[in-house]
C-alpha cells in the first residue's frame, strides 16, 4: 500500500512541477530572449551562435527555478488531495504526515541533487563559456555596434559619428569622435577614414588623415593637432572586461579554484568574502528543495478553509518564495557589508524557513491550526461582531 501511495503522491507533484519549471524559467528568460533576438536582428550575429548562448544560459536559470517549481508542485499537486478530502481518507486509513513526507522527500532529494550538480559543476562552466562566447561576438561584431549617420554611445564616455560604413563593416568614412574619458580633458577627433582593430586583448580604431581638438578644464580654448595615423583604444569594459579570457569571477570558478583563491587572499590579508559567499551559495540553494518538502507537506496537511481553490496553492507558493528570497537578499546584503559571516548570510533563508517548516509540520502532526493562525481568525471574527 505504501508503495502505491508513494507513486500516487509523486504523480500528483510531477505534472505541476514540470509546468512550474517551464513557466518560471520562461519568466526569468524573457528579458534575455529580447537581448538574444536583438543580437540576430540588429547586430547580425548568426542564429546558431545565439542558440548556443541560449543553451549556456539555461543552467543558471534552472538552478534557481528548480526549487521554485518543486514548491509549486507540492502546494498545487498535494493541495488538490487536501481540497478533494483525499488526505482525510488517508488519515482514516492510518496514513499520517510521515507517509506523505517519504515520497515527497524522495522527489525533493532528486531535485536537490539536480540543483547541486548544476550549481557545483554545470553553472560555473556554463558561465565561463557564456562570457567567452560574448567576448568572441563582441570582437568579431564590434563594427556592427556603429551605425551610419547616428551618434553612437555604445562605448563608455565616447561618442562616435560615422558618415558611412564600408562593407563588411570594419571600415568607416567621415568619422567624428568626442572622447570624454579623461575628466580633465575633452578631445574632439575628426578623421577621414577609420579602421576597426580587434584582437584577443583589445579593440580600437585606427584613424587616418585627421585632426584632434583638445580642450583642458584648467584653461580656455582648444589646442589642435593634425595626424596621418592615430590609434584610439576603445574601452568596452562594461561589456568585455568581465568576459575577457583569463578573467574569472567567483561564479566562474570551480570549487577547487574558489578554495585556492580564498587561501591566497587570506594569506595576503585581502577580503575573500565574494569567494566564500559563492562557495556557500553552491550548497545552500540545492538544500532548499529539502526544506520546501517539509514546508509543503505541513501547509497541505494543516486544516484550511474548504473554499480554498487551486489559486490558493499558487498564491501560497509565491508568498513563501517571496519570503525565502527576501531573506536571501537581506542575508546577502548583510554578509557583503561584513555585518554577519558570509556563510550565515547565504544559509539564513534555509535556517529560518526550515525552522518555520519544522514548526508547521509538528502542528500538522497534531492536526491543529497553528496558534498564530487561530489568533488572526479569532481577531477577525471579533472585529466582525464589533462592527
Amino acid at each position: 500500500m505504501h508503495r502505491t501511495l508513494s507513486a500516487y503522491v509523486a504523480g500528483q507533484i510531477i505534472p505541476p512541477f514540470l509546468v512550474g519549471l517551464f513557466a518560471f524559467t520562461l519568466v526569468f528568460l524573457a528579458g534575455r530572449i529580447v537581448r538574444l533576438v536583438e543580437l540576430v536582428v540588429s547586430r547580425g550575429v548568426p542564429a546558431g551562435q545565439v542558440a548556443k548562448l541560449f543553451g549556456l544560459i539555461l543552467p543558471t536559470l534552472l538552478e534557481t527555478t528548480l526549487p521554485m517549481a518543486f514548491l509549486l508542485g507540492i502546494l498545487y499537486g498535494c493541495g488538490r488531495l487536501s481540497r478533494d478530502n483525499e488526505t482525510l481518507a488517508f488519515k482514516a486509513c492510518g496514513v499520517g504526515p510521515f507517509h506523505f513526507l517519504i515520497p515527497v522527500g524522495l522527489v525533493a532529494l532528486v531535485v536537490s541533487l539536480l540543483s547541486l550538480g548544476l550549481s557545483v559543476f554545470v553553472r560555473p562552466a556554463a558561465n565561463l563559456a557564456v562570457k567567452q562566447e560574448l567576448y568572441a561576438i563582441a570582437q568579431s561584431r564590434a563594427g556592427s555596434l556603429l551605425k551610419e549617420q547616428v551618434f553612437n554611445d555604445v562605448f563608455p564616455d565616447v561618442l562616435i559619428y560615422v558618415d558611412r560604413v564600408v562593407p563588411p563593416g570594419n571600415t568607416f568614412q567621415g568619422v567624428l569622435i568626442v572622447d570624454q574619458r579623461d575628466r580633465n580633458t575633452e578631445n574632439l577627433i575628426i578623421a577621414r577614414v577609420a579602421l576597426l582593430l580587434a584582437d584577443a586583448n583589445s579593440i580600437g580604431l585606427r584613424l587616418y588623415d585627421g585632426m584632434i581638438h583638445e580642450r583642458r578644464t584648467e584653461r580656455a580654448g582648444f589646442s589642435r593637432t593634425s595626424f596621418n595615423v592615430y590609434n584610439l583604444h576603445l574601452e568596452l569594459d562594461h561589456l568585455l572586461s568581465p568576459l575577457a579570457p583569463g578573467r574569472r569571477g567567483p561564479e566562474d570558478m570551480s570549487l577547487g579554484g574558489l578554495r585556492e583563491t580564498i587561501r591566497s587572499k587570506s594569506a595576503r590579508g585581502a577580503s575573500a568574502i565574494p569567494e566564500i559567499m559563492e562557495t556557500h551559495r553552491r550548497f545552500a540553494f540545492p538544500f532548499a528543495p529539502l526544506i520546501f518538502a517539509v514546508l509543503g507537506i505541513a501547509i497541505v496537511l494543516t486544516p484550511s478553509r474548504p473554499s480554498a481553490g487551486r489559486a490558493h496553492g499558487v498564491a501560497s507558493c509565491l508568498a513563501w518564495l517571496f519570503t525565502y528570497y527576501a531573506l536571501l537578499s537581506v542575508g546577502t546584503a548583510m554578509a557583503e557589508n561584513g555585518k554577519i559571516p558570509p556563510g550565515l548570510g547565504l544559509w539564513l533563508p534555509n535556517i529560518l524557513v526550515g525552522l518555520i517548516s519544522i514548526y508547521l509540520f509538528i502542528r500538522a502532526l497534531k492536526e491543529s491550526r497553528p496558534p498564530f493562525r487561530r489568533t488572526v481568525r479569532d481577531t477577525l471574527q471579533a472585529l466582525g461582531r464589533g462592527s
